[in-house]
């Protein structure tokens, strides 16, 4: 059954006349009344009695005027839903993050749902490298990553980062020790290198450059491990200094040398055509971050 067959009976309907009727389509009354004849047709029944005072339902045709009111209803929000789907006003994004923009993306995303309530969104905490294979792999839309990113990848520069020391509340030292042997003296907790293997690297290159081996007493597979053992007092740790955020009953020592410091963007597949992410990569470029 044609929407526009359905839409002239409706309108005939509101305005009881088909002159006037013609007139708010834009066509004319002869067009209108065989728009309303076929309609009659294909239905096998009449919808309208005419008289001098213009146009009114007969008992059919009130009988019918619900259904139809539904389905044009019906066709008017499907094609309202498909035209925000295209124009990513509607859909589902997926996010990867890590621990540098754990504070930061959430609340971005908070915005950005703020802004745009028929988008969906779901939250991963992985490491750069997951989220590279996932974004690659088409399971993930956009990914808060460690740079460069690869370079099948578009990325986007948002803040820099630093390395930092994580030491326990109680321990003595409020700076960097002098001697960085120190520290082996308590031992060091670290992430596993498959867990983070970016983190991880970075640390390497930091030890490397300052000629210290640190001693691993512990390994964890997961961030929040490392920082609940730090806090627990088990040893150090060099974690991303935005650790801070989320350390309780521990002290964060900045790491402040070239060696330690990185950056992080928000990467995505620009080969995938995908509105909802094109508009989140839109929000985020014209979002404004602090001063590190």
């Amino acid at each position: 059954m044609e929407l526009k067959l359905l839409r002239a009976f409706l309108t005939v309907t509101e305005l009881h006349h088909f002159g006037r009727a013609a007139e708010a389509l834009n066509v004319t009354q002869p067009a209108l009344s065989k728009q309303v004849a076929a309609l009659e047709d294909s239905l096998g029944a009449r919808l309208f009695e005419r008289g001098r005072h213009g146009a009114e339902l007969t008992s059919f045709g009130a009988e019918f005027l619900g259904g139809a009111q539904t389905l044009v209803r019906d066709a008017d929000e499907l094609v309202a839903r498909a035209r925000e789907a295209s124009s990513g006003k509607r859909g589902y994004l997926r996010v990867g993050l890590g621990l540098s923009t754990l504070t930061l993306a959430p609340q971005l995303i908070a915005e950005f749902r703020r802004l745009n309530p028929n988008i969906s969104v779901s939250l991963n905490d992985l490491s750069s490298a997951e989220q590279t294979r996932r974004i690659l792999a088409g399971k993930l839309d956009v990914g808060f990553l460690r740079m460069p990113a690869d370079r099948e990848l578009s990325c986007v520069p948002l803040l820099s980062e630093t390395l930092a020391l994580a030491v326990p509340q109680h321990a003595k030292w409020k700076r960097l020790p002098a001697d960085l042997n120190d520290l082996n003296e308590p031992g060091l907790i670290a992430l596993a290198r498959s867990s983070g293997p970016g983190l991880a690297a970075q640390i390497d290159r930091w030890c490397s450059e300052h000629g210290f081996v640190p001693r691993v007493i512990q390994q964890t597979d997961d961030i929040q491990s490392v920082l609940a053992a730090v806090a627990a007092g088990v040893g150090a740790a060099f974690l991303p200094s935005r650790a801070k955020y989320l350390l309780r009953d521990a002290r964060v020592l900045p790491l402040r040398d070239p060696a330690a410091r990185w950056q992080v963007g928000l990467a995505w597949q620009a080969s995938r055509d995908n509105a909802v992410a094109a508009r989140f990569i839109e929000f985020v470029r014209a979002a404004k971050f602090p001063a590190q």
